[in-house]
């Protein structure tokens, strides 16, 4: 595989990443483990910016 295809499927394992730590959130919200919210938000910033970072190398490839 070429380097843009490796950074692509890895893109494309963060954009699920975030779509299951988005329904994680939403199953914890509003029961005992309510507190875990705002660590998750974290985790999900950080992978964001990760994302973000990672789409502007792959720009920069093509």
């Amino acid at each position: 595989m070429s380097l843009s295809a490796d950074l692509a499927s890895l893109q494309s394992t963060l954009d699920q990443a975030l779509e299951r730590l988005s329904e994680s959130v939403d199953s914890v919200r509003g029961t005992q483990l309510d507190d875990m919210v705002g660590d998750l938000y974290e985790i999900e910033r950080h992978l964001r910016a990760a994302a973000r970072r990672l789409a502007r190398t792959i720009n920069e490839l093509d």
